[in-house]
Protein backbone atom coordinates (compact mmCIF):
# COMPACT_ATOMS: atom_id res chain seq x y z
CA UNK A 1 0.00 0.00 0.00
CA UNK A 2 1.34 3.49 -0.75
CA UNK A 3 1.87 5.83 1.82
CA UNK A 4 2.90 9.73 1.28
CA UNK A 5 6.84 10.31 1.72
CA UNK A 6 9.04 13.33 2.03
CA UNK A 7 12.72 13.95 2.56
CA UNK A 8 13.58 15.67 5.59
CA UNK A 9 15.14 18.81 4.56
CA UNK A 10 17.86 18.74 7.38
CA UNK A 11 18.37 15.16 6.37
CA UNK A 12 19.08 16.56 2.48
CA UNK A 13 21.04 19.22 3.69
CA UNK A 14 23.49 17.58 5.96
CA UNK A 15 24.03 14.53 3.32
CA UNK A 16 24.57 18.07 0.64
CA UNK A 17 27.41 19.29 2.51
CA UNK A 18 29.12 15.78 3.31
CA UNK A 19 28.29 13.71 0.16
CA UNK A 20 27.49 16.29 -2.54
CA UNK A 21 25.49 14.81 -5.74
CA UNK A 22 24.55 11.41 -3.99
CA UNK A 23 22.40 13.66 -1.78
CA UNK A 24 19.70 13.96 -4.79
CA UNK A 25 19.11 10.00 -4.69
CA UNK A 26 18.02 10.50 -1.08
CA UNK A 27 15.79 13.76 -2.70
CA UNK A 28 14.74 11.19 -5.00
CA UNK A 29 15.46 13.78 -7.83
CA UNK A 30 18.48 10.96 -10.15
CA UNK A 31 18.75 13.61 -12.76
CA UNK A 32 20.29 15.94 -10.62
CA UNK A 33 22.85 13.99 -9.29
CA UNK A 34 24.39 12.89 -12.66
CA UNK A 35 23.98 16.77 -13.64
CA UNK A 36 26.32 17.60 -10.28
CA UNK A 37 28.40 14.62 -11.39
CA UNK A 38 29.12 16.14 -15.14
CA UNK A 39 29.55 19.52 -13.35
CA UNK A 40 32.52 18.05 -11.06
CA UNK A 41 33.82 15.92 -13.59
CA UNK A 42 33.44 19.03 -15.82
CA UNK A 43 35.77 21.54 -13.44
CA UNK A 44 38.06 19.16 -12.66
CA UNK A 45 39.02 18.80 -16.87
CA UNK A 46 38.98 22.67 -17.18
CA UNK A 47 42.13 22.71 -13.63
CA UNK A 48 44.35 20.38 -16.69
CA UNK A 49 43.49 22.40 -19.83
CA UNK A 50 45.98 24.13 -20.36
CA UNK A 51 43.55 27.79 -21.04
CA UNK A 52 41.68 27.42 -18.02
CA UNK A 53 44.14 25.95 -15.94
CA UNK A 54 44.82 29.11 -14.32
CA UNK A 55 41.12 29.80 -13.85
CA UNK A 56 40.67 26.82 -12.03
CA UNK A 57 43.91 26.35 -9.89
CA UNK A 58 45.09 27.53 -7.24
CA UNK A 59 45.21 31.12 -7.05
CA UNK A 60 42.53 31.29 -10.08
CA UNK A 61 39.15 33.09 -9.62
CA UNK A 62 37.66 30.22 -10.03
CA UNK A 63 39.57 28.45 -7.20
CA UNK A 64 37.08 27.73 -4.84
CA UNK A 65 34.75 25.69 -7.18
CA UNK A 66 34.38 22.48 -5.05
CA UNK A 67 33.18 24.50 -1.91
CA UNK A 68 30.47 26.70 -4.25
CA UNK A 69 29.88 23.26 -5.74
CA UNK A 70 29.10 21.34 -1.97
CA UNK A 71 27.13 24.40 -1.02
CA UNK A 72 24.99 24.53 -4.06
CA UNK A 73 24.41 20.93 -3.60
CA UNK A 74 23.38 21.00 0.11
CA UNK A 75 20.86 24.18 -0.52
CA UNK A 76 19.26 23.23 -3.85
CA UNK A 77 18.56 20.02 -2.15
CA UNK A 78 16.94 21.66 1.01
CA UNK A 79 14.74 23.46 -1.25
CA UNK A 80 14.02 20.35 -3.70
CA UNK A 81 13.21 18.57 -0.23
CA UNK A 82 10.77 21.46 1.44
CA UNK A 83 8.57 21.34 -1.45
CA UNK A 84 8.54 17.94 -2.53
CA UNK A 85 5.18 16.47 -4.01
CA UNK A 86 4.27 14.26 -1.64
CA UNK A 87 2.48 12.04 -4.43
CA UNK A 88 5.60 11.10 -6.03
CA UNK A 89 6.17 7.54 -6.01
CA UNK A 90 9.18 7.11 -3.59
CA UNK A 91 12.01 5.42 -5.32
CA UNK A 92 14.09 2.63 -3.48
CA UNK A 93 17.10 4.31 -3.30
CA UNK A 94 15.16 7.45 -2.14
CA UNK A 95 15.68 6.54 1.84
CA UNK A 96 18.49 7.77 4.19
CA UNK A 97 20.33 4.23 4.30
CA UNK A 98 20.66 3.26 0.50
CA UNK A 99 21.95 6.52 -0.17
CA UNK A 100 24.60 6.11 2.27
CA UNK A 101 25.52 2.47 1.06
CA UNK A 102 25.27 3.70 -2.17
CA UNK A 103 28.50 6.17 -0.86
CA UNK A 104 30.07 3.65 0.77
CA UNK A 105 30.03 1.57 -2.74
CA UNK A 106 31.42 4.07 -5.17
CA UNK A 107 34.24 5.09 -2.81
CA UNK A 108 35.63 1.93 -1.32
CA UNK A 109 35.34 1.07 -5.07
CA UNK A 110 37.68 4.16 -5.74
CA UNK A 111 40.22 3.49 -2.69
CA UNK A 112 40.36 0.05 -3.60
CA UNK A 113 40.87 1.05 -7.43
CA UNK A 114 43.87 3.34 -6.02
CA UNK A 115 45.36 1.14 -3.95
CA UNK A 116 45.68 -1.80 -5.56
CA UNK A 117 44.80 -1.01 -9.47
CA UNK A 118 45.72 2.56 -10.99
CA UNK A 119 46.03 5.59 -8.80
CA UNK A 120 46.59 9.01 -10.68
CA UNK A 121 50.18 11.11 -9.51
CA UNK A 122 51.11 14.96 -10.40
CA UNK A 123 54.31 15.80 -10.96
CA UNK A 124 55.77 18.43 -9.07
CA UNK A 125 59.15 19.53 -10.78
CA UNK A 126 60.81 19.36 -13.88
CA UNK A 127 63.56 16.22 -13.53
CA UNK A 128 61.47 13.87 -16.28
CA UNK A 129 61.27 17.02 -18.90
CA UNK A 130 60.64 16.85 -21.62
CA UNK A 131 58.73 13.85 -21.04
CA UNK A 132 56.49 14.87 -18.23
CA UNK A 133 56.64 18.72 -16.52
CA UNK A 134 55.40 20.47 -13.33
CA UNK A 135 51.68 20.20 -13.16
CA UNK A 136 51.53 16.79 -15.59
CA UNK A 137 49.86 14.21 -14.18
CA UNK A 138 50.46 10.94 -14.65
CA UNK A 139 48.28 6.91 -14.37
CA UNK A 140 50.18 4.31 -12.63
CA UNK A 141 49.48 0.82 -13.02
CA UNK A 142 49.98 -0.95 -9.32
CA UNK A 143 48.59 -4.55 -9.77
CA UNK A 144 51.13 -7.13 -9.93
CA UNK A 145 54.33 -4.69 -8.26
CA UNK A 146 53.07 -5.70 -4.67
CA UNK A 147 53.51 -2.43 -2.63
CA UNK A 148 50.10 -1.41 -2.23
CA UNK A 149 49.35 1.93 -0.76
CA UNK A 150 46.51 4.46 -0.58
CA UNK A 151 47.34 8.47 0.24
CA UNK A 152 50.60 7.18 1.48
CA UNK A 153 49.23 4.41 4.13
CA UNK A 154 50.85 1.75 3.68
CA UNK A 155 48.11 -1.37 2.72
CA UNK A 156 50.09 -4.35 1.98
CA UNK A 157 53.65 -5.35 1.14
CA UNK A 158 53.71 -8.64 -1.11
CA UNK A 159 56.25 -10.22 -3.52
CA UNK A 160 56.57 -8.32 -6.95
CA UNK A 161 55.30 -10.15 -10.24
CA UNK A 162 55.46 -7.39 -12.76
CA UNK A 163 57.87 -6.85 -15.39
CA UNK A 164 60.07 -3.84 -15.56
CA UNK A 165 61.70 -3.07 -18.95
CA UNK A 166 64.36 -0.70 -19.27
CA UNK A 167 62.73 2.35 -20.62
CA UNK A 168 59.88 2.48 -18.82
CA UNK A 169 58.82 5.28 -16.49
CA UNK A 170 58.49 4.00 -12.73
CA UNK A 171 57.10 5.32 -9.69
CA UNK A 172 59.17 4.07 -6.51
CA UNK A 173 59.77 5.04 -2.79
CA UNK A 174 63.53 6.44 -2.26
CA UNK A 175 65.57 3.94 -0.65
CA UNK A 176 66.02 5.86 3.24
CA UNK A 177 62.99 8.53 2.32
CA UNK A 178 60.12 5.62 2.10
CA UNK A 179 57.47 8.39 2.79
CA UNK A 180 57.94 10.20 -0.50
CA UNK A 181 57.17 8.76 -4.09
CA UNK A 182 59.38 9.40 -6.95
CA UNK A 183 58.92 9.07 -10.48
CA UNK A 184 62.09 8.30 -13.03
CA UNK A 185 63.24 6.10 -15.96
CA UNK A 186 64.48 2.40 -15.57
CA UNK A 187 68.10 2.69 -17.39
CA UNK A 188 69.44 -0.53 -16.48
CA UNK A 189 68.14 -4.46 -14.51
CA UNK A 190 69.59 -7.18 -12.38
CA UNK A 191 73.14 -7.74 -13.46
CA UNK A 192 73.39 -4.83 -16.27
CA UNK A 193 76.27 -2.14 -16.05
CA UNK A 194 76.06 1.36 -16.46
CA UNK A 195 79.18 4.33 -17.17
CA UNK A 196 78.08 7.94 -17.56
CA UNK A 197 81.01 9.80 -19.03
CA UNK A 198 80.50 13.21 -21.24
CA UNK A 199 76.64 13.14 -20.74
CA UNK A 200 76.62 9.76 -22.89
CA UNK A 201 75.30 6.97 -22.31
CA UNK A 202 77.07 3.40 -22.39
CA UNK A 203 75.29 0.03 -21.09
CA UNK A 204 76.60 -3.87 -20.61
CA UNK A 205 73.33 -5.57 -20.45
CA UNK A 206 73.04 -8.62 -18.15
CA UNK A 207 73.28 -11.36 -21.15
CA UNK A 208 75.77 -13.95 -22.62
CA UNK A 209 77.54 -12.45 -25.82
CA UNK A 210 76.12 -9.00 -25.19
CA UNK A 211 78.72 -5.91 -26.19
CA UNK A 212 80.62 -4.44 -23.64
CA UNK A 213 79.66 -0.84 -22.70
CA UNK A 214 77.57 -0.24 -25.85
CA UNK A 215 76.79 3.47 -26.24
CA UNK A 216 72.98 4.01 -26.01
CA UNK A 217 72.09 5.80 -29.60
CA UNK A 218 71.61 9.66 -28.72
CA UNK A 219 69.96 12.16 -32.00
CA UNK A 220 70.21 15.50 -31.32
CA UNK A 221 66.60 17.08 -32.20
CA UNK A 222 66.86 20.67 -30.60
CA UNK A 223 70.04 22.24 -30.56
CA UNK A 224 70.94 24.61 -27.60
CA UNK A 225 71.02 27.95 -28.40
CA UNK A 226 70.44 31.10 -25.80
CA UNK A 227 68.89 28.72 -23.54
CA UNK A 228 72.33 25.99 -23.38
CA UNK A 229 69.14 23.39 -23.24
CA UNK A 230 69.54 20.70 -25.96
CA UNK A 231 67.15 17.97 -26.40
CA UNK A 232 67.67 14.55 -27.76
CA UNK A 233 65.94 11.11 -28.61
CA UNK A 234 67.79 8.10 -26.76
CA UNK A 235 66.85 4.66 -27.83
CA UNK A 236 67.07 2.18 -24.84
CA UNK A 237 65.78 -1.51 -26.02
CA UNK A 238 63.58 0.20 -29.25
CA UNK A 239 61.95 2.55 -26.97
CA UNK A 240 62.98 6.11 -27.81
CA UNK A 241 61.69 9.22 -25.72
CA UNK A 242 63.39 12.21 -25.49
CA UNK A 243 65.79 13.56 -22.72
CA UNK A 244 67.36 17.51 -22.59
CA UNK A 245 70.57 18.47 -21.22
CA UNK A 246 72.63 21.58 -20.11
CA UNK A 247 75.33 21.21 -22.44
CA UNK A 248 77.24 23.92 -20.11
CA UNK A 249 76.82 22.70 -17.30
CA UNK A 250 79.47 20.24 -16.03
CA UNK A 251 78.61 16.39 -14.66
CA UNK A 252 79.05 16.97 -10.99
CA UNK A 253 80.87 13.61 -10.84
CA UNK A 254 82.47 14.34 -7.44
CA UNK A 255 78.98 13.81 -6.02
CA UNK A 256 78.42 10.38 -7.55
CA UNK A 257 77.41 7.40 -5.97
CA UNK A 258 80.59 4.74 -5.65
CA UNK A 259 80.12 1.65 -5.77
CA UNK A 260 82.86 -0.19 -4.28
CA UNK A 261 85.56 -2.01 -7.35
CA UNK A 262 84.01 0.15 -9.93
CA UNK A 263 85.40 3.53 -11.40
CA UNK A 264 83.53 6.93 -10.72
CA UNK A 265 80.40 6.90 -13.31
CA UNK A 266 80.37 3.40 -13.21
CA UNK A 267 78.14 1.03 -11.69
CA UNK A 268 76.63 -2.41 -11.55
CA UNK A 269 73.31 -3.26 -10.79
CA UNK A 270 72.36 -5.91 -7.95
CA UNK A 271 70.14 -8.44 -8.01
CA UNK A 272 66.71 -7.19 -6.91
CA UNK A 273 67.83 -3.61 -7.65
CA UNK A 274 67.21 -0.59 -10.91
CA UNK A 275 68.88 2.01 -11.84
CA UNK A 276 67.06 4.84 -12.60
CA UNK A 277 67.68 8.42 -14.05
CA UNK A 278 65.38 11.24 -14.58
CA UNK A 279 65.52 12.62 -18.39
CA UNK A 280 66.14 16.02 -17.60
CA UNK A 281 69.46 14.54 -16.79
CA UNK A 282 71.38 17.60 -15.55
CA UNK A 283 68.45 18.60 -13.36
CA UNK A 284 68.06 15.32 -11.98
CA UNK A 285 68.79 13.92 -8.64
CA UNK A 286 68.64 10.05 -9.33
CA UNK A 287 70.84 6.58 -9.21
CA UNK A 288 73.69 8.40 -9.97
CA UNK A 289 73.71 9.86 -6.82
CA UNK A 290 71.84 7.82 -4.65
CA UNK A 291 72.03 4.35 -5.87
CA UNK A 292 69.54 1.71 -6.65
CA UNK A 293 66.08 1.27 -6.07
CA UNK A 294 65.24 -1.99 -4.53
CA UNK A 295 62.66 -4.00 -6.35
CA UNK A 296 60.04 -4.16 -3.68
CA UNK A 297 60.23 0.06 -3.53
CA UNK A 298 58.90 0.33 -6.80
CA UNK A 299 54.98 1.37 -6.94
CA UNK A 300 54.06 1.12 -10.03
CA UNK A 301 54.73 1.89 -14.13
CA UNK A 302 53.11 5.19 -15.43
CA UNK A 303 50.58 4.13 -19.03
CA UNK A 304 49.35 7.39 -19.46
CA UNK A 305 50.15 11.21 -19.18
CA UNK A 306 47.98 14.05 -19.40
Amino acid sequence: MYTEWKPNSWIALLFGLLFQPFVFLYVNRPRYFFFYIALTLGCIFLTQYPISAALFSEGGKAQYWPYAITIACAIHAYILSANYDVSQKRSWWAKWWTTLLSVIAVYSSVVVTKTFFYDVYSIPAASMSPALNPGDHVVVSKHGFGNYSYAGIPVLQTKSTATVQRGDIVVFRKPENETTDFIKRVIAGPGDKIYYLHKRLYLTRACDGCLEYELIDNVELDKAAESEISQYQETLDRQKYQIQQNTAKPDFIQHYFRQQGMRSGEWLVPAGHYFVMGDNRDNSLDSRYWGFVPEQNIVGKAVYIF
